[in-house]
């Protein structure tokens, strides 16, 4: 029968009217042929454009009647059309199929990846050699046509957002919108899938190809100790890429750096800062001159910083700080292992802004060592600021002190009163932060310590205060203060915000997490993270482990730290999860009790006004509890009053 079809196209080529008309009733001559062989495919093209693919492998018999045509599978299940919907049959392919036309794994999508890494796409191949720590991927790819689909495992791909695990290989299908194919199921079965063209990515980690992570060499001029976190030694930067990341040989400064961390003995386990003259792209991270050598020299912390980030990562927060484990060694002597990373700061390897001349870099910090005209404590209630850019007098700027002063009192002021924070803050990013925070128990903030956030534009009533980077995650993952074994074993279920802390400014963060649209935001993107983030953290925990592995026993050994890092590597999944599972119940159970949400539908909108008028006027039953939006426990006018300014103060 797909031959007289073939020939009934040959005969009319030009003539799809023809076809379209008479093909059904070419089919309709023939239906005393109820079963006709197959002659190797038939892709049937409905009328929208839609093609249906059958394999003379998958199919059993076709039958035709005077209105349909049916596949039958070899299964017994059977695929139904109208012929009058029927625009083809043919049994060659009659279209052509899209391609891939690019596709890479950019870094801009991908925080754990080390520069771009561009696909060889070669016939129905792609190869990308990749760098970096971590099997999942998001890809940037184009096709040839903006129609076009790709999709694995039958889920459409979204350039740019659709995250994949590489190990083995995954095999796209790149077609049309409502193209399929009749296939085998793993059940034995049949069933429909996308149709398109078949490309195979294949992604080399060649992380896990090497047993020795990056080493750093640096010597100072004429071997001096670096003993001051004051002043810098000039020196000279030899980074071994061990064959996969970078290398690199050039000038630069180091000096000491961070506070509880920071030994006098310059034979410690110290931090330290490196300072380039230029911008340099050490280790190919993004290009910057200020880096930081993190020393993880607390016991039992080796691997916090590098989970924290990767936390931090997956939750959205914004600047993440990548953790890249080095080997380092000062004027030839072994310092042990420590942690690659940007310094926090507004510079493109950071913070990274199109305009900086009226923009604000700030750290909530009880510290508060900046020098004078550098600082401030907010009014109300004290909490010590650190300006840690502009520099004033040495960094161009159109501000003062006085300018970023009143932004921050204002919306400290706005806290204080319960007022709406909208126009002080966004919203998202600070609930990223927030749940960031709460997730890996970093309690650092309630201090507060290494508590950043930025402004773009100070002058600018439209611009907001942004929570973040992320910084100094030593003392989260379950530590308590003098327990090293702690780390991933305590405080799975620890309540977060509602602790009472010793920080003068505890208040402050839990004011801010009880408010009304921030545990909303929260809850969404926590209920978000609780799927694939979660299992990618969870994964990452041992990856990092197993390509940091060897510096870290060899820095164990040489600076004695009893810790069983491969067993802590095993906890962390499990506590994450635990303690995630903790997180959401208790934002979806705040969300649930919503004040103002009077039908329960989980926002609170002029249905709710509706519905409480209705309850007080004798009708309608209603969530009592959100109902109350007062809190006096008892429902009346004043909760109707009280919940229009909510509304009001929403908008």
């Amino acid at each position: 029968m797909l031959r007289i079809m073939e020939l009934f196209r040959k005969l009319h080529p030009c003539n799809q009217s023809i076809t379209r008309g008479v093909l059904p009733l070419l089919l309709l001559a023939l239906i005393a042929l109820p079963h006709v062989a197959l002659a190797n495919t038939s892709y049937l093209t409905l009328n929208n454009g839609q093609m249906h693919v059958f394999p003379d492998t998958c199919v059993s018999s076709v039958t035709r009647d005077k209105t349909h045509i049916v596949f039958t599978a070899r299964d017994g299940r059977q695929f139904s059309y109208l012929l009058s919907m029927v625009q083809s049959v043919d049994s060659s392919l009659p279209k052509d199929l899209p391609t891939v036309i690019s596709y890479q794994f950019n870094n801009e999508y991908n925080y754990q990846v080390i520069g771009d890494a561009v696909g060889r796409i070669q016939n129905n191949r792609i190869d990308v050699t990749v760098i970096g720590i971590g099997k999942r991927l998001t890809a940037d790819f184009s096709l040839s046509s903006n129609h076009a689909v790709a999709y694995v495992d039958d889920v459409a791909q979204e350039s740019k957002k659709s995250r994949l695990r590489f190990d083995p290989s995954q095999k796209y299908v790149v077609g049309y919108p409502g193209d399929q194919i009749l296939l085998p199921t793993p059940s034995s079965g049949y069933a429909m899938h996308p149709y398109g063209r078949e490309y195979t990515v294949t992604v080399d980690y060649v992380t896990d190809r090497i047993t020795e992570v990056p080493r750093i060499d640096i010597n100072t001029v004429g071997g001096e100790n670096i003993s001051s976190k004051e002043y810098y030694l000039d020196a000279e930067i030899i980074i071994d890429g061990m064959g996969v990341f970078p290398s690199m040989t050039d000038s630069v400064k180091i000096k000491g750096r961070g506070n509880t961390s920071w030994s006098t003995n310059p034979n410690a386990k110290n931090p330290y800062r490196l300072k380039f003259a230029s911008k340099k792209k050490p280790l190919g991270l993004p290009a910057g001159k200020n880096w930081v050598l993190l020393a993880n020299n607390m016991l039992g912390s080796q691997l916090t910083n590098a989970y924290g980030m990767k936390a931090s990562s997956l939750i959205g927060t914004v600047a993440v700080n990548h953790i890249i484990p080095v080997d380092l060694y000062v004027n030839g002597t072994y310092k042990g292992s420590y942690n690659f990373t940007e310094k926090v700061g507004l510079s493109n390897n950071s913070v990274d802004l199109p305009d900086e001349s009226a923009a604000a870099l700030l750290e909530l910090d009880r510290y508060y060592d900046e020098p004078e005209g550098q600082k401030f404590r907010s009014e109300p209630d004290g909490i010590p600021v650190n300006i840690k850019s502009p520099e004033f007098g040495v960094d161009p700027t159109i501000i003062t002190l006085n300018d970023i002063s009143s932004r921050f009192n204002a919306f400290v002021q706005a806290v204080e009163n319960g007022e709406d924070l909208e126009p002080f803050v966004d919203i998202d990013k600070l609930a990223r932060y927030l749940l960031a925070n709460e997730l890996i128990c970093n309690k650092e903030i309630f201090h507060p310590k290494s508590t950043f956030l930025y402004h773009e534009n100070i002058l600018e009533d439209s611009c907001k205060f942004i929570f973040g980077p992320m910084w100094d995650l030593d003392w989260g993952c379950g530590y308590v203060m003098n327990t090293p074994s702690s780390y991933f074993k305590n405080l799975t279920t620890y309540d977060f915000f509602n602790q009472v802390y010793t920080g003068d400014q505890y208040w402050f963060f839990n004011k801010l997490s009880k408010n009304r649209k921030l545990t909303r935001r929260m809850c969404e993107i926590m209920n978000d993270f609780m799927g694939e983030p979660l299992d990618e953290l969870c994964e990452f925990c041992g990856e990092y482990y197993s390509f940091a592995r060897t510096s870290i026993i060899r820095s164990r050994t040489a600076f004695p730290d009893y810790t069983s890092y491969l067993t802590q590597s095993g906890n962390a999944p499990n506590w994450f999860r635990t303690r995630a599972e903790f997180i959401a119940n208790r934002l979806n159970n705040a969300a649930a009790l919503l004040p103002g949400d009077v039908d329960g539908d989980g926002r609170v909108s002029i249905d709710d006004v509706v519905m409480l008028i209705d309850h007080l006027l004798g009708d309608s039953p209603i969530d009592e509890q959100n109902a109350d939006v007062d809190g006096n426990g008892k429902i009346s006018i004043d909760d109707v009053v009280g919940l229009i300014d909510l509304l009001l103060s929403d908008n």
